[in-house]
């Protein structure tokens, strides 16, 4: 056999290992890509169940660097569910929690910290607005609990609540929620004007609309 015959079959050998790496490369993409999706699933039934649940969403893959989860493109409902998730552990709703608590600080902390991300990345418009307007919540929840920098807070708050109006005309949520800001607002700016101090926390509060379970409005 010439050297050229031998050349040809070891590049021939060559092409089908690669050939076979590449089919079992894209079996085990296909694979993570199923798991991701089942998570996905079982994690919003977990969530309505028990959502202190650790690990939801999360699924096993063989492939490195979440590579199924980027190409199904469901990363972003993910870090969303995450963020919510986190909002509601750190009760939003209840004014008669303590702030002082480090548990439920850490919790809002790191609802602020994905849903900041959230609103940087390019994420569907849906799903920024929807981050824009829990930030709005989170503002709206420090209102009630929180005395100093007021004003500064008020004004974010509202600016994350124009903001998912800006990205989703139709996001209900953030309308009701900025109402309630621009309702506080006028409350501190009379507080301020009239020279007095400002209100103590307390209060019915407001437990914020838009915080609803991870799985609905997508």
């Amino acid at each position: 056999m010439s050297r050229r015959e031998l050349a040809e079959r070891s590049l021939l050998g060559v092409g089908a290992a690669l050939c076979l790496a590449l089919a079992l490369a894209l079996g085990l993409l296909a694979l993570d890509a199923s798991r991701s999706r089942d998570a996905l699933a079982q994690g919003d039934v977990d969530y309505r169940v028990t959502p202190e649940k650790t690990g939801l969403w999360r699924s096993t893959t063989v492939v490195p660097w979440d590579l199924a989860v980027r190409l199904i493109g469901t990363e972003d409902d993910v870090d969303l569910r995450r963020a919510v998730r986190s909002a509601r552990l750190a009760r939003l709703d209840d004014p008669g929690v303590s702030v002082s608590d480090p548990e439920l600080a850490l919790l809002r902390n790191d609802a602020q910290a994905r849903l900041d991300a959230l609103v940087a990345s390019d994420a569907s418009a849906e799903e920024k607005s929807r981050a824009a307007g829990l930030l709005g919540v989170l503002g709206l929840a420090r209102l009630v609990s929180e005395t100093q920098d007021r004003v500064a807070l008020l004004g974010a708050t509202v600016a994350n609540l124009q903001l998912a109006i800006a990205l989703d005309p139709s996001n209900d949520d953030a309308k009701y929620n900025l109402e309630l800001a621009l309702q506080r607002a006028r409350g501190i700016q009379l507080t301020e004007g009239a020279g007095g101090q400002n209100p103590s926390p307390g209060g019915s509060g407001s437990s914020g609309a838009g915080a609803g379970d991870p799985g609905s409005g997508y």
